[in-house]
């Protein structure tokens, strides 16, 4: 009876695991990890088995054949290996054994992250889809994409070659579900990283563009790709699901159960793959993993404190009070990062210069003020001087302006390497980034430049009615939209109008202005953020502006009015992002008051007017704390 029982538990619990996958995390990746006989450390073999088990990355493996990665050793790095193809994927530097251990066991980490996500298979069939790498040529004269016959492409074992030089492909998506989807696909390459391929920061294709009808194929021709190095094979996840997806989570790998963010669309999800391979000139890939040294964990802060670090000692010496709490920051920093044995360093230089500080201090029979000090080394100065012969003023100002120079070329190489720093990361998100291969590129990179992006901004946050309270985020957030539009987007600031705590005059004055100096080649976004209140009785949602009386509906912003304007300002497309209770009657019948108390789809849209509005709720109240522009400024940035 047992046995039946415990029968009967297994297939229940297999079948609830069919039905709902359980949330993704480390202990269902099942990685299989073989050690070569090379490995002869049996600290570090037990070391890394400890963790794959503990952390439920899988198991190690007695059969190489079964396994999905080989661990082994050539005398100066660990090589971890692909079984499938036999290609070293990581090269780890053993120049410091007492870090390998740390090293190997990363390396496995983010490959079994990647394995993950590569494995994942989902076969919903109300989603069913399918997509491919359309080979083209890019004719710069006349800025068109022409097809290239698939007769005559190489390849390689059935998967397509495209080299570095002059290969050029879209990504062309079949809908073959009766039901529209929105598709997103991820680039895994050879060492199991992750990167978006559609959307990307080069191709940000919203979600509605990524919209496929029932039956349809699309080919996205405005965002092209080419290709560099290194040379492999990559493989591009698709996902189909209902409604868009933001898989920057996943990409970014935020944490373990950073898939989480998906778990929801499990069972209403499809997923396709499709390789490729990059080659070199001559068809072939000469795959060579970079070898990889352990470095401290960093972050911009730490990089910038210990850049400064370097300035302060040049310029005010290891006992300033500047040198020594930088020191002290850094440790912390170490600390904060995972660092440890780096923290200890910097924390025992830090202990030791105090001392010394502190030391020196008790030594000086007479303290003197940072005026005193300036004057009396200015006072000496002019004594040396004026006991000085000519020759010898001229050898001492010599030797003092070199010292000058010194410190001079000293803060101008940290300037050019903070600048060279600066435009690193700028060129890492820009259209040269390296994309583990794929670098995409934009058919038209001014499809925007000739329109002018217009934004109206309402912070309602502090009300003169003392029957109507204050909030707290409004301004904060409209700002921080403020931000992103004029960082991320085309958006200049001489055309953002930021209307903080404003009356209904004030509002209505701005939408007049608007309609007198927008013109059909203008994009207009008006942002609201503040109270809102629904009227059952008149069916119809109202802003409250900062002088809005609970009592009084004339005081009010009717959505009506609203609509009119909108409706009626010249321009191409004008969206209003309504961040406020009952904030959806803006459509239909509305922060929460009682009143009893570049693609083809982005190409085409420009060419239609268009008036769309996006709330934070349909008729229901909001917190003051907005959720909703939380993640609406998470998605821009993205």
């Amino acid at each position: 009876m047992k046995k039946i029982a415990g029968v009967l538990l297994m297939f229940c619990f297999a079948f609830i695991n069919a039905q709902s996958p359980p949330a993704p995390s480390y202990n269902t990746i099942g990685l299989k990890v073989f050690f070569d006989a090379s490995v002869i450390n049996e600290s570090l073999r037990k070391e890394v088995k400890t963790m794959i088990l503990d952390e439920g990355i899988g198991f190690v493996t007695q059969n190489k054949e079964d396994s999905h990665i080989n661990i082994s050793f050539d005398e100066q790095n660990y090589n971890i290996s692909s079984s499938k193809n036999g290609i070293i994927i990581f090269k780890i530097d053993d120049s410091k054994p007492e870090k390998t251990a740390q090293l190997l066991k990363e390396k496995i980490r983010q490959y079994a992250y990647g394995f993950y996500i590569r494995n994942l298979n989902f076969k919903n069939p109300s989603y069913k889809f399918s997509f491919r790498l359309k080979p083209m040529k890019y004719n710069d004269v006349s800025d068109n994409l022409e097809e290239v016959s698939l007769e005559n492409h190489p390849e390689s074992n059935g998967v397509l070659n495209f080299n570095t030089s002059n290969s050029a492909v879209i990504l062309e998506v079949t809908n073959l579900s009766e039901s529209p989807i929105y598709f997103s696909v991820i680039e895994i390459n050879s060492r199991a990283e992750l990167q978006g391929f559609i959307p990307n920061a080069n191709c940000p294709l919203i979600g509605s563009e990524r919209k496929i009808p029932p039956k349809k194929t699309v080919a996205f021709e405005t965002c092209f790709f080419q290709f560099g190095p290194p040379f492999e094979t990559l493989t591009l996840k698709g996902f189909a699901t209902s409604e868009p997806i933001n898989f920057n989570p996943i990409i970014n790998n935020e944490d373990n159960n950073s898939l989480d963010y998906v778990q929801s669309y499990y069972t209403e999800m499809y997923t396709y793959d499709f390789e490729y391979n990059i080659v070199d000139s001559k068809g072939n890939m000469p795959y060579d993993a970079p070898v990889d040294f352990y470095r401290p964990n960093s972050s911009p802060e730490l990089n910038t404190l210990l850049a400064d670090l370097k300035t302060v000692e040049a310029t005010s010496g290891k006992l300033s009070q500047n040198y020594i709490n930088t020191l002290n920051k850094i440790s912390k920093l170490h600390s904060d990062l995972g660092n440890l044995e780096e923290s200890k360093t910097f924390a025992k230089k830090y202990a030791r210069l105090s001392r010394q500080k502190k030391e020196k201090k008790q030594s000086m029979s007479k303290r003197y003020s940072e005026d005193d000090q300036r004057r009396r080394r200015a006072a000496i100065r002019a004594t040396r001087l004026s006991r000085m012969n000519d020759a010898e003023k001229v050898e001492f100002l010599t030797k003092e302006h070199k010292q000058q120079q010194t410190e001079i070329s000293i803060l101008n190489d940290q300037i050019k390497r903070l600048k060279k720093e600066l435009e690193t990361l700028r060129s890492s998100t820009g259209a040269n980034a390296q994309m583990r291969g794929v670098i995409p590129k934009s058919k038209k990179k001014d499809i925007a430049s000739e329109y002018t992006y217009r934004a109206l901004i309402i912070a309602e946050q502090d009300y003169k009615d003392e029957n109507i309270d204050n909030l707290k985020f409004p301004i904060k957030d409209a700002e921080a939209l403020k931000n992103v539009l004029i960082n991320n987007y085309a958006f200049d600031t001489e055309n953002i109008v930021f209307l903080k705590n404003p009356t209904r005059k004030d509002i209505f004055k701005a939408l007049e202005n608007l309609f007198q100096v927008s013109s059909e080649k203008d994009h207009l976004l008006i942002f609201y953020a503040g109270h809102g209140v629904y009227d059952a009785n008149f069916k119809r949602g109202y802003w409250l502006p900062s002088d809005a009386e609970i009592g009084s509906k004339s005081s009010w912003m009717s959505n009506l009015d609203i609509k009119d304007y909108i409706s009626n300002i010249k321009t191409k497309h004008t969206l209003l992002i309504s961040d406020a209770c009952f904030s959806g009657s803006i459509f239909e019948y509305n922060r929460d008051i009682n009143t009893n108390a570049t693609t083809k789809a982005f190409e085409k849209l420009l060419k239609k007017n268009a008036r769309n509005a996006m709330t934070s709720g349909l008729d229901k109240p909001v917190p003051d704390e907005s959720v909703f522009i939380k993640y609406l400024l998470k998605t821009l940035i993205y």
